[in-house]
């Protein structure tokens, strides 16, 4: 929002109190009652994070228009959104491009429009009469604040990775995130390691004895004598305890759930993120 003007003349009536999916929705419908197939591709229709800077598409017979919906009562859209939708339209080989905020242009936006000629211009005013009355809704300013995109509330989707000075406003989940990692490496350690010790073992039970011989002494030999005959034992074998099938099945279920648990702990943090970060910016 940083270099980002004020409006002249900020409103509070029943389309400030609309929420910018709303607004997205009434528009797709106002087209829809003008003959034009509407395909609503923006963030309120898709739920992605990033609307790639078009939120409906129009057709009819030869035409294709890009609309780009900027719904900011405190600040003025600058000329970025008109270079911006610009180069989509020549991308798009589109025949048309309108940018629409509820609120007001910068002059520069403006002058840019009207300079290049192809993208049309709709503020707080035209859309007004275009919608007609509006009935009043109960959302007060702050719950519309909160489910407001980071771009309504007046900042430039051109720039929204954030700068230096802006990264320490976020809240820090690398510990949340780390817990979560470090739960899913104790389960997998826990489930791992009983068998590499019983592996050790039977390796170490089927390993053949190794005998180290004595370096003979120095000394007379003495007179031949008869050797005594020498029998083999064959040792008996410790094997490993049997795990019985109600014992791998507990296990399987115990594993299963400590799977599960660090899962929904995983998608808590991925969605506290996503949370903190739509709330910093």
């Amino acid at each position: 929002m940083n270099g980002l003007k004020n409006v002249r003349n900020r409103r509070d009536d029943a389309l400030t109190r609309v929420d910018w999916k709303q607004l997205e929705k009434m528009l797709a419908d106002h087209y829809r009652r003008q003959g034009w197939s509407v395909d609503h591709v923006g963030t309120g229709a898709s739920r992605s994070r990033f609307d790639g800077g078009v939120d409906l598409k129009l057709r009819r017979g030869g035409e294709y228009v890009l609309i780009q919906c900027k719904h900011w009562n405190a600040k003025q859209v600058p000329h970025n959104a008109v270079h911006e939708l610009l180069g989509l339209k020549i991308n798009q080989n589109a025949t048309g491009a309108i940018v629409i905020t509820s609120g007001e242009f910068t002059q520069a936006a403006k002058d840019a429009a009207a300079r290049e000629g192809h993208v049309q211009l709709i503020d707080g005013d035209a859309l007004r009469a275009m919608l007609g009355p509006l009935p009043e809704t109960s959302t007060s300013p702050a719950d519309l604040d909160r489910t407001r995109r980071p771009d309504c509330l007046g900042q430039d989707k051109t720039a929204r990775r954030p700068v230096s000075g802006q990264l320490n406003k976020k809240p820090s989940l690398e510990p949340l995130v780390r817990l979560g990692v470090g739960i899913i490496a104790l389960v997998i350690l826990v489930q791992c390691v009983p068998g590499y010790f019983r592996k050790t073992i039977e390796k170490s039970v089927n390993a053949p004895a190794v005998v180290t011989r004595p370096k003979p002494a120095s000394v007379p030999m003495p007179p031949p004598v008869q050797r005594p005959v020498v029998i083999n034992v064959e040792r008996q074998r410790p094997q490993p305890p049997e795990i019985s099938a109600q014992q791998q099945d507990t296990a399987l279920r115990e594993w299963q759930r400590k799977n599960a648990e660090s899962m929904r702990i995983l998608e808590e943090n991925d969605r506290r993120y996503e949370e903190a970060l739509m709330e910093g910016r």
